[in-house]
């Protein structure tokens, strides 16, 4: 019999492999390994979010209920820097989605701190559902999530070093990856 939560699953990542097929046939793209951080996210808001009101301040809680807001403010203001930035269909990446590009480079507002903060959002999203109810299978799914996030960004940062050169480059060198003063 098919729990409720593998049919949402299958449901949910179906729709996932739609939005996300143009990536999905391009394996050297960005957007092919942040589909799987995706299905990871996924997989663990199943497993592990509950909606009852047993132990809402408890400490494990309170971490996720903080990571999970923290992701959520990050990428509404990286939402917005890129809007105001505009957005342009680019060709050498006819595979992205439209917001992701710009024709110029942002490197302030959150920028300014890290390079890439929409994958800091979904790194803080994995992180707050583990703690939602930590165990092993989530630690490890969190850990994939943040693997596939790094992957991600190392083929995105290729990308952008072709597409913008020397400034992204500099860039580079000014600003951590994905954690303002760490990584």
């Amino acid at each position: 019999m098919i729990t409720p939560q593998t049919l949402i699953f299958l449901i949910v990542s179906g729709i996932l492999l739609v939005i996300c097929r143009h990536q999905l046939l391009n394996p050297r793209c960005h957007g092919f390994y942040r589909f799987f951080a995706f299905e990871g996210i996924l997989a663990l808001a199943l497993l592990n979010i509950q909606f009852d009101d047993r132990d809402l301040l408890s400490p494990m809680r309170l971490i996720s209920g903080a990571l999970m807001l923290s992701s959520l403010a990050v990428v509404i203001i990286s939402l917005r820097q890129l809007k105001q930035a505009g957005q342009a269909k680019r060709q050498d990446a006819p595979e992205n989605f439209t917001f992701e590009n710009t024709l110029q480079l942002i490197t302030d507002g959150v920028y300014g701190y890290v390079r890439h903060p929409m994958y800091t959002s979904l790194l803080l999203l994995g992180w707050g559902l583990f703690f939602q109810d930590p165990s092993l299978l989530s630690a490890a799914i969190a850990t994939e999530v943040s693997l596939f996030l790094i992957c991600t960004i190392l083929a995105e940062e290729k990308e952008n070093r072709q597409f913008f050169g020397e400034n992204y480059l500099r860039y580079q060198q000014s600003n951590k990856m994905l954690i303002p003063f760490l990584l």
